[in-house]
C-alpha cells in the first residue's frame, strides 16, 4: 500500500479545481474523509459533503447537503432504479456547477447515480469497516447483465458471504484507508495508507471521559417490535456496570421520532444509572483518547477497538 504519494487524478482535480464530494455514512468514513481533505490539503471551497444515517459532521467545517431518505425511496430504488438521493445530491453539484471526484465506503446507489453524470471525474473507495477488510472483489460494472442488475438491485446494499458481488466497482480511481490488512483484494496500486490520524484529533473533543465501559445497542431493523426494544434494552443494562453509557445504533436516532420513543423505553427500564451518549459521539475517536472497554453486538467497531487499543466484548441483543 502506498504511502505519502498523491494520485494522478487528485493532483489533476487540485490544479483544475473540482469539486470532492465525501459520502458520509458513518462515524469511521467522516473521520478517513477528514484524514483525505487534511492529507491532499483540499481546499474549503471545493468540497461537498454528503451527511447521510445521522452521522456527526463535528470534525468539518465545510458546506454540507443532509439526506434525510423517505420510505417510498426505497420502492423507488427497487421498482424503477433510481435514487432520489443520488438525484438530490447531484442537483446540488449542478447548481455548484464543478466537475467533481466522489469519495464513499461503497457503490452504492447514490454513488452508481453520481457516476453517470456528465461533471463525474471518478470516484474513489474509503475505509468503512467490516466490508474493507473482506476478501471482496472488484466488478466490472459495464459488463452485468440485465438479470445481475436487478438481483443487486433488489439486494440493495447487501454483502454476500462468499466474497464477490457487486459492492466495490472495478473503474475506481483509488482507495483510502487506514488500517494494514485493509482492502485486500484491490490492485496494490491503487491502495493509499493514510498515517496523518493524530493531527484530526485537534476537531473532535471527547465526550466519554471518564466513562470506560461503554454499551451499543444493536440496529433498529433487528427489533421489528418495540417490545423487542424493551427486551434488548434491558439485555445490554444487565452487561453493564452501574453509571456506565450507552451509545445508540444510529437507526434509533436518525428520525425524532423515533429517538423519543426508544428514550422513553429506555427511560421506563434504566434500572443502574446508565447515561444515553448523544448521537454525535463518535466512539473511534473517544477510544483514540482514552482505551475502552465496549460491549455490543457484532460491529465494525470490534476492528477498531484491537487498532486503538481497546477491548471490544461481543454480546447477543436479538
Amino acid at each position: 500500500m502506498k504511502e505519502n504519494k498523491t494520485p494522478k487524478i487528485i493532483e489533476e482535480s487540485i490544479n483544475k479545481e473540482w469539486l470532492h464530494v465525501f459520502m458520509v455514512a458513518s462515524p469511521i468514513l467522516a473521520i478517513i474523509s477528514r484524514m483525505v481533505i487534511n492529507y491532499y490539503k483540499l481546499k474549503k471551497e471545493n468540497i461537498l459533503i454528503v451527511k447521510m444515517r445521522d452521522t456527526s459532521l463535528e470534525i468539518f467545517n465545510h458546506n454540507f447537503i443532509e439526506i434525510n431518505p423517505k420510505k417510498i425511496d426505497r420502492y423507488k430504488e427497487k421498482l424503477f432504479f433510481d435514487s432520489p438521493a443520488g438525484r438530490e445530491i447531484s442537483n446540488k453539484i449542478r447548481k455548484i456547477d464543478k466537475n467533481f471526484l466522489t469519495y464513499a465506503g461503497g457503490a452504492w446507489k447514490e454513488v452508481n447515480w453520481l457516476l453517470k453524470d456528465s461533471l463525474s471525474k471518478g470516484h474513489f473507495y474509503i475505509e468503512e469497516g467490516q466490508a474493507s477488510y473482506r476478501k471482496m472483489k472488484t466488478y466490472n460494472f459495464k459488463k452485468i447483465n440485465f438479470w445481475e442488475m436487478l438481483k443487486s438491485n433488489l439486494k440493495n446494499r447487501k454483502l454476500p458471504s462468499d466474497g464477490f458481488g457487486f459492492y466495490f466497482r472495478n473503474d475506481f480511481e483509488a482507495c483510502f484507508g487506514i488500517g494494514e490488512g485493509v482492502f485486500p483484494k484491490f490492485e496494490v496500486s491503487k491502495r493509499y495508507l493514510l498515517n496523518n490520524l493524530e493531527e484530526i484529533k485537534c476537531y473532535y473533543k471527547p465526550k466519554t471521559e471518564g466513562f470506560p465501559i461503554l454499551g451499543l445497542t444493536c440496529s433498529a431493523s433487528r427489533l421489528p417490535l418495540k417490545s423487542d426494544w424493551k427486551e434488548m434494552i434491558l439485555k445490554l443494562i444487565n452487561k453493564l456496570p452501574k453509571g456506565a453509557m450507552i451509545k445508540p445504533h444510529p437507526s434509533f436516532t436518525c428520525n425524532k421520532k423515533v429517538a423519543k420513543e426508544f428514550r422513553e423505553i429506555f427511560n421506563r427500564v434504566n434500572n443502574k444509572e446508565i447515561i444515553l451518549c448523544n448521537s454525535n459521539v463518535i466512539i473511534e475517536f473517544e477510544m483514540i483518547y482514552e482505551k475502552k472497554t465496549i460491549i455490543g453486538p457484532q460491529s465494525s467497531l470490534s476492528i477498531y477497538a484491537d487498532m486503538f487499543g481497546s477491548e471490544y466484548k461481543f454480546v447477543t441483543l436479538f
